[in-house]
């Protein structure tokens, strides 16, 4: 570690990041991958009085599974995430979007922590977090908090993270047998895209896999905080997949959106795709689970 002249702060233990960010965390800048903070920056990187790598961290870098729960250091990278085992088989939309995470230059720097701080309405990992349920770790040097992650975002690039806070580990906690999810992503063109809009499904089912017990829809692109529909949950809910109205459903998240237009896209655009969306992502959760329950004749 340099000295405060210095402007560069690289700690190899997360106590000694907690200390530098008590000491001089409104002056600097954390970095972890750098893939939005250094492209946020990238004309006026003189603005920046100190930095706070997190390379060093390697505490930040590991996933780790038990009976009840996955947890996810901040420093793993959006492929880490794309390619791990655990993640794939308990939270494969979280997978599925980190793979569509800008180029594979930006999936190998860019990190899970980078992304969720940054706070972008438009970040591909937020709905799923939200979606399955994930809870954050705030560490300070003088207490660590635990929140469900939908409560982090505040507004664009805006989070209730305070500059004497670090983001250390993503909590996800693991799935019943008995659940399905699904995830869209539309920009507008294929690779390198930022989303216009994108939807994240979860559904959980009871124990025979009969009555649906737990739903979220999440939505990002759509206002200034990823949003979960929580009507959606409560139409669901009590019911089986034969007493649900697919096209109600959908109609519902696009009524409950107020999306803006920018250059990605108008608000009534978004409020279509969102319609068409919930039902692709109703109908792909159906079929997963008429595949499992269903005898094949």
């Amino acid at each position: 570690m340099k000295n405060q002249e210095g402007q560069y702060f690289s700690p190899q233990q997360i106590p000694e990041a907690l200390e530098i960010l008590s000491k001089y965390g409104k002056e600097i800048k954390i970095i972890a991958g750098g893939s939005d903070l250094l492209v946020q920056y990238h004309d006026r990187l003189y603005e920046i009085a100190g930095w706070l790598d997190l390379k060093n961290l390697t505490e930040l870098k590991k996933i780790e599974l038990n009976s009840s729960e996955v947890s996810i250091g901040a420093m793993i990278t959006h492929s880490q995430l794309e390619k791990s085992p655990q993640i794939k088989n308990y939270f494969p939309i979280l997978s599925r979007a980190a793979a569509e995470i800008g180029s594979p230059q930006i999936r190998n720097r860019g990190t899970i922590g980078g992304n969720i701080v940054n706070a972008s309405p438009a970040g591909d990992l937020l709905s799923p977090l939200i979606a399955y349920e994930a809870k954050l770790v705030l560490l300070s040097s003088d207490e660590k908090n635990i929140i469900p992650a939908e409560q982090f975002f505040t507004g664009p690039k805006k989070t209730i993270l305070k500059p004497n806070q670090l983001l250390t580990q993503i909590i996800l906690p693991l799935p019943p047998q008995n659940c399905y999810s699904s995830w869209v992503k539309v920009g507008k063109r294929k690779a390198l895209a930022i989303s216009t809009i994108a939807l994240a499904m979860v559904v959980k089912m009871s124990e025979d896999n009969q009555i649906i017990q737990g739903a979220k829809v999440c939505l990002s692109s759509i206002a200034p905080t990823p949003l979960e529909i929580k009507e959606v949950r409560e139409e669901m809910i009590g019911k089986t997949f034969s007493q649900v109205n697919f096209t109600k459903l959908a109609q519902l998240v696009e009524d409950k959106i107020s999306p803006i237009d920018d250059i990605r896209g108008t608000k009534e655009y978004r409020k279509e795709v969102a319609r068409r969306i919930m039902i692709h992502c109703l109908e792909e959760i159906y079929s997963c689970w008429r595949d499992k329950c269903l005898p094949i004749n």
